[in-house]
Order: C-alpha cells, then structure tokens, then sequence
C-alpha cells in the first residue's frame, strides 16, 4: 500500500516543468518542479497558474518550500531526469485511472 501511495504522490507532480518552476539544487544540477499526476503545464494555463499559486504559496524568501509543495503535488527531479521521470508518472496515473494501480 505504501508503495501505490508513493506512486500516485509522485505521479501527481509530473508536468509543470517550466523556467518558472526551477530552483537550483547544485551548480550543475538544476532541479525542476513535477506534478505527481505527469500533466505539464507548459501548455496548459490552467495548470501552469496553479503552479504559480502553489509556489508563491510555498515560498519563503523566494525559494519553494520543499515538504510544502510535496503536500500540493510536486516534486523537485534533476533537470537531467525531466523527460524520463515525466513518462513515469504518466505511465502510473494511465495505470491508476485504469484501475491497474
């Protein structure tokens, strides 16, 4: 049970993937913000503003709130890793939806 939550958690955040979303995590590793669910919201407004929402709700200092934004459905994958961690999280919420999870 504990890995389906982990799962559905993680595969909420996939997809709001954007310059807006991104925080530096090393000097070579940028780190991008994910909806656990796989959508992006790089072409969907909507979606793209609740993440301008859930940031500026989450921030402190100009810098996201790493268990904060966790709570609302993200979670923060290396820039490297965007793509791949994005089809995955699709991949569980198709598996979810279809009643496979």
């Amino acid at each position: 049970m504990k890995i389906i939550v982990a799962a559905a958690m993680t595969a909420l955040l996939a997809g709001c993937a954007s310059t807006a979303g991104t925080i530096d995590t090393g000097a070579s590793n940028r780190g991008i913000w994910l909806r656990t669910d796989g959508q992006s919201g790089r072409n969907n407004p909507a979606l793209a503003q609740q993440f301008e929402i859930d940031k500026a709700a989450c921030s402190d200092q100009g810098q996201p709130n790493q268990l904060c934004m966790t709570h609302r459905g993200y979670i923060l994958v290396p820039e490297s890793q965007v793509e791949a961690k994005a089809a995955e999280l699709r991949a569980a919420a198709a598996a979810r939806a279809a009643g496979g999870a």
